[in-house]
């Protein structure tokens, strides 16, 4: 059995795991506030199933050395910084521990195992406390891509200046969206809660009221929310050659969304300067809120080869 771990902004959320990337049981703490409090958390999950347990496979947000677990910034978690994650786990409880980005594994996930598997060139948006991105190709991850390469292909595809200019509008736009992380999920609920003057924030009530319709602020907020995501798809299709992309985080679970997404990235393929442009199918990754610990499992088993993809 293996036991899975995803430290999100939020929440921490665990599982024990099969070989058959079974969850047999998941639960979840808030995240902690200190790195003392971080440290405590994780011996708590741990401890209770350490004879259970074969390994400890961790997604964790930010910049990580794979080889090593070594965290050197934790993205939205601050704490999170020059952290020997990996060694420290495996030094506390005598196993083998493998820690990834958690955009890598819901990309892992989705490319071995959902719906980018045999995909020669995807992308996975996770929508969460932040916006996670990973680039598919074949069952693995994609590196070395420069933003940089992206505005250089703009001047020598686009044969108008004006047709530049827009573009170059749009990717500057998609650009500050991701610095203002203006594709969090947990903020779209949070301020959408704040709208309908609900006691805390609550996704399932927010969308069944979207779904009831009637509330004029809300849906504004909604599609504008789903714009956001739409043009960092088309700045991902502007640089990449992708077939397909596919939604995670929990809100993925939700239709509506990816219908709503879908319906804002087709108007804004049907503006100007966007016609030689083939639309891309979005749909839900198919393991939603549980892909990160599916994907953090994927990695333990091929990274310590005791299993093959």
């Amino acid at each position: 059995m293996l036991f899975t771990i995803d430290i999100g902004g939020t929440f921490i959320k665990y599982g024990l795991m099969d070989v058959d990337y079974h969850l047999v049981h998941t639960d979840k703490i808030p995240t902690p506030p200190t790195i003392e409090e971080f440290w405590q958390g994780l011996e708590g999950i741990v401890d209770p199933v350490r004879e259970q347990i074969d390994g400890i496979a961790i997604s964790c947000p930010g910049e990580i050395q794979k080889t090593l677990g070594f965290v050197f910034r934790g993205g939205l978690i601050p704490y999170l910084r020059n952290i020997p994650l990996a060694s420290k786990l495996k030094q506390t409880f005598d196993l083998p521990v493998t820690v990834i980005n958690d955009g890598d594994v819901a990309g892992l996930a989705e490319a071995r195992l959902g719906n980018l598997k045999d995909c020669p060139c995807g992308a996975i948006l996770v929508l969460g406390t932040g916006v996670g991105l990973a680039l598919l190709s074949n069952g693995d991850l994609l590196r070395g891509w420069q933003l940089s390469e992206y505005l250089q292909s703009i001047d020598k595809s686009e044969k108008t200046l004006e047709n530049r200019r827009f573009h170059r509008e749009l990717f500057l736009q998609g650009i500050s969206n991701l610095l203002e992380n203006t594709g969090s999920a947990v903020q779209f609920v949070e301020k959408a809660s704040q709208l309908l003057n609900l006691e805390e924030a609550d996704g399932i009530a927010v969308f069944k009221a979207l779904d009831q319709g009637g509330n004029e602020e809300l849906k504004t907020l909604f599609q504008a929310y789903c714009y956001d995501i739409a043009i960092l798809i088309f700045n991902l299709q502007s640089l990449l050659r992708l077939e397909k992309v596919t939604i995670g985080g929990g809100i993925s679970s939700q239709p509506l969304l990816i219908d709503e997404i879908n319906h804002q990235y087709h108007d804004l393929l049907s503006q100007k300067g966007h016609k030689h442009f083939e639309a891309l199918p979005i749909q839900a990754a198919r393991f939603h809120n549980e892909s990160n610990l599916i994907g953090a499992a994927s990695y333990f088993y091929s990274s310590t080869h005791q299993k093959k993809f």
